[in-house]
């Protein structure tokens, strides 16, 4: 079969299928057991394998995205949605932590403070069919809506990017072309002393700036009016449940909640030059609205007197330059105490106080530069959204990650654990994972599994604390586990390791102590059924069986790296969770339906659960939360057979004919590996690790520049749960990192070896500027790498370690088509192998 094809024939297809198809899959084997069994990576494509810019012709901008805007570990989050929408809801609108309960006289203003600013730009007479008359400010749907019906054409798909500063200052366009201008809104959050919180409650204020950024002399009509209309409201934008239309969880407008439950009035200021108002409520200021000199002065009005929902005219004159600052207040302030003294500082003064603290960086912080800015990008800005979506947890000492923004402002510890052990911990920010483990280790003992009553309360067992928790999974135990170990692997830090190792010892009891439960219905051996999932249903899951042995195995590992007393116990009985669990696998398949395979063989369908009904989101569940992850969690090889034919049950099995080229109602259909990414959660694409393991480079470069951008909004890099349903989720941008890290620095193919390059994607080999992963935290310690193409087949690394401990076995890959690397100074010939052994 012929490969030849050019770049263009290959886009056109727009699918790296044709790549996998046209490419061998690797041999199959065992997972490496010997420090002599490598399996090198299968040559892709070279010069024609996935990029990102091919991605994007794989997956359209979503609907509904917001995008969180904050401070590290504040308690509030302002959330500017993709039309330019900024909510500031101190208590959110859906699930929240505890400390938001209650209150039913709202003594604290969080409901009654709730604030959106709403943006309709005016072009002239595009717009108004009429000179001089500025668009109005239309009135509110009457109804509850889907907001991407009602976007004035935007249809859930707005125009956004970051400003290029360190401080997160998230841009949305609206594009006049008739008028001849491009209208920019700007935002940011700040607190007035630009410091790290102390409670998390300091007032937090959003600077937002309306801009002309490019007007066109030819189309501008100087008698014409130009700017934007502004609805200010409380916040009204939340999510409709259940999945009941097309993306599932929509952003929706719940008009009812936008009135203010109590007056509002406009008072005039002037602040340095700039002329406006404020506009204040019964607990004091709100909001300031400031033209600068020669910009018209806005207009404050109230359009319906029965409600309390008010429009601004906000008139930019037709030139580059003119703006209008707005300084929106999550909470009504002080006036003295710190409303005056934040207009003092004004966007300019307060953008670049945020620009200090953002550029602040711990010293063990890795740095990533590769030739697709997309993915520095990608990387720098989840790590801000990291810890804004995250709290002090008022009341205690303690902070935590969130889950969500605007939708899911709660923690479910397993998929949110991922932002620790598959981001942070592997990006060197080690004070900010271990901050935000400390709750756990003061909670640990005190919740009771979510499970039957054969489980109790057990001084080892991790769960998500009350104070903070959305639903309680048997999974988190694991989760937590599996963080803790990890942070310490990748630090080394011995008094990390001194205070939480006898918590971790605590927590292997508790797996041996369940796994010795034999009052239940279940398969003896593994942890009995509980509650594993939203589904909430007492279930013997596969899911959590898996996350409980991946805690177990990654503290094995640390047990193993401190000669501790209990590894050859642990070691023994974790080999026996293993062999259970396979048998447990084997069990489930022989009464399982089967498909017909392409081979004309017929291979079970495996129900997430070893035992247990199938629950409320159906088949969907067999592939987040199915047998697939047992290889992410090492209880299988990616090269059992079972794995094999069940990712393929997804990727050409009946599911497919359903699919229809993409036509779906919503997330619960019938699922399948699109562009070797789920098509339900996308976060759980647990295929692409079988990818990496086996050495399928075209399925795997595939499947993570598809997450990269299919799993994120490509214009803000925010996560989401699933396409165009719940943004601001986080956790898929761990999955995402988690591979992109996998391809260059791989310390988990084998305990032993540590592999650079295996997996790298020819998009980060250039002639013109070095990749660079640059402190990159290990099991045996940071190494920094450097590295670019400097010939035709040749390919010139530089590296450098310090190591804690020495790998036995440093390989430095070629990627496909190179005959010649350059390791430090010294030329190799690359042999059959497909890698060099470098002495360290």
């Amino acid at each position: 079969m012929a490969t030849n094809w050019s770049r263009r024939t290959f886009l056109a297809t727009g699918s790296g299928a044709l790549a996998a198809a046209a490419v061998p899959s690797a041999p199959a084997a065992a997972a490496p057991a010997a420090a002599d069994a490598v399996a090198p990576a299968v040559a892709g494509l070279a010069g024609v394998e996935p990029d990102v810019e091919l991605a994007k012709l794989w997956w359209p901008n979503p609907r509904n995205v917001w995008t969180p805007i904050g401070w590290k570990d504040h308690l509030f989050r302002f959330n500017v949605t993709y039309n330019g929408s900024v909510v500031g809801a101190p208590q959110p609108l859906a699930r929240m932590i505890k400390h938001f309960e209650g209150d039913p006289d709202d003594t604290r203003g969080y409901r009654r403070d709730r604030l959106q600013l709403d943006f309709t730009p005016w072009g002239g007479p595009a717009f108004t069919k009429e000179a001089g008359k500025p668009r109005p400010m239309r009135p509110l749907y009457n109804g509850h809506f889907y907001v991407y019906r009602e976007d004035d054409g935007l249809y859930g798909r707005g125009m956004q990017r970051w400003a290029d500063s360190p401080t997160p200052v998230l841009q949305t366009d609206w594009t006049l072309s008739e008028a001849g201008l491009v209208l920019r809104q700007s935002v940011f959050a700040h607190v007035l002393n630009t410091a790290d919180v102390v409670t998390g409650q300091e007032q937090l204020f959003a600077w937002i700036r309306l801009s002309v950024i490019a007007a066109d002399s030819r189309l501008v009509n100087a008698n014409h009016d130009y700017g934007f209309a502004i609805r200010v409201a409380r916040a009204y934008y939340t999510q409709e449940l259940p999945y009941n239309f097309q993306d599932g969880i929509v952003l929706t407008g719940f008009p009812e909640l936008a009135p203010f439950v109590d007056g509002r009035d406009r008072r005039p200021i002037t602040v340095g030059g700039k002329t406006g108002f404020a506009m204040w409520g019964q607990r004091g200021p709100q909001l300031a609205v400031l033209a600068a000199s020669g910009t018209p002065v806005p207009v404050f009005s109230q359009p319906d007197t029965t409600k309390a929902i008010f429009d601004i005219e906000a008139r930019l004159k037709p030139e580059v330059g003119s703006h209008i600052d707005i300084l929106q207040c999550m909470q009504a302030v002080n006036d003295d105490g710190a409303f005056k003294p934040e207009l003092a500082l004004g966007f300019d003064g307060a953008l670049a106080k945020s620009n200090e603290y953002w550029s602040r960086k711990a010293s063990t912080a890795a740095t990533i530069r590769t030739p697709e800015k997309y993915v520095n990008d990608f990387v720098t800005r989840n790590v801000q959204f990291s810890e804004v979506v995250a709290c002090k947890v008022p009341g205690t000492n303690y902070s935590t990650f969130l889950t969500g923004s605007m939708g899911y402002d709660v923690l479910w510890t397993t998929p949110t654990s991922m932002t620790s052990h598959m981001f942070l911990s592997l990006l060197g920010h080690h004070d900010t994972v271990a901050k935000h483990l400390e709750l756990y280790k003061a909670t640990q003992g005190s919740v009771k599994p979510p499970g039957p009553p054969y489980y109790v309360k057990h001084e080892g067992y991790f769960a998500t604390p009350s104070t903070v928790t959305a639903v309680d999974w048997l999974p988190d135990h694991g989760a937590v586990m599996t963080a803790v170990a990890t942070h310490a692997l990748m630090t080394g830090d011995q008094a990390f390791i001194n205070a939480w190792l006898p918590n971790l010892l605590r927590a292997c009891d508790w797996i041996k102590d369940v796994c010795a439960l034999t009052n239940h219905d279940g398969i003896k051996g593994l942890p009995p059924a509980a509650d594993a999932s939203d589904e909430s249903i007492p279930v013997q899951s596969i899911w959590a069986t898996a996350w409980i042995y991946k805690g177990l195995a990654t503290t094995i590992r640390l047990l193993k790296r401190l000669n501790h007393a209990r590894v050859p116990e642990l070691t023994a009985f974790a080999a026996g969770y293993q062999a259970k669990a396979s048998q447990a696998l084997d069990t489930a398949g022989a009464s399982a339906p089967k498909w017909r395979h392409p081979d004309g063989n017929d291979y079970p369908i495996y129900s997430h659960n070893f035992h247990g009904p199938a629950g409320a989101f159906g088949e969907a569940m067999r592939l987040d939360a199915g047998a697939m992850v047992m290889v992410w969690a090492g209880l299988l090889p990616a090269t059992d057979p079972r794995m094999v034919k069940y990712c393929d049950y997804f990727r050409v099995g009946p599911n497919v004919k359903l699919w229809n080229g993409g036509s779906r109602k919503h997330p619960l259909d019938a699922p399948i590996l699109e562009h070797e990414i789920s098509s339900f959660e996308p976060i759980y694409s647990w295929n692409l690790f079988h990818s990496w393991q086996l050495g399928d480079r075209a399925r795997f470069l595939e499947g993570m520049y598809s997450l990269a951008v299919g799993g994120v909004s490509p214009q803000t890099y925010i996560p989401f749960e699933h396409r165009g349903g719940m943004s601001a989720s986080l956790g898929t941008h761990a999955t995402i990192f988690s591979l992109m890290r996998l391809a260059v620095v791989d310390d988990q193919l084998h305990d032993a070896d540590l592999n650079l390059l295996r997996l790298c994607p020819m998009a980060w080999l250039s002639t013109d500027e070095d990749t660079v992963f640059d402190k990159m935290p290990t099991v045996y310690g940071p190494i920094s790498l450097k590295f670019r193409r400097t010939g035709a087949s040749q390919l010139t690394l530089t590296w450098t370690a310090t190591w804690r401990s020495k790998p036995a076995r440093l390989l430095v890959h070629a990627p496909p088509g190179f005959t010649t690397l350059v390791i430090n100074g010294t030329t190799h010939s690359v042999p059959a192998a497909g890698y060099v052994v470098i002495a360290t």
